[in-house]
């Protein structure tokens, strides 16, 4: 699990690819910059828990305009 949680400047982030290769829980939280989604999330296979929550209030417009629920479908649990 890795928990990234009360960044205050922090407007991007790039998951490159191989990178966790066995995570299973990802919490973005509170990071009220970041307004779009990460590039490379789609990358994470063994993903089973994703939690985006209280990010920039574009974040979600940003999410569903990029079709990240479909992209994301193997996530047994995704809150934005």
């Amino acid at each position: 699990m890795l928990v990234l949680k009360h960044m205050p400047n922090v407007n991007q982030l790039v998951i490159g690819k191989g990178a966790l290769p066995c995570i299973e829980g990802l919490y973005i939280v509170s990071l009220v910059e970041l307004d779009k989604v990460p590039q490379g999330i789609e990358l994470l296979r063994s993903l089973k828990k994703l939690w985006l929550v209280n990010l920039h209030r574009g974040f979600l417009s940003q999410w569903n305009k990029s079709e990240m629920h479909h992209k994301m479908q193997h996530v047994l649990e995704i809150r934005v």
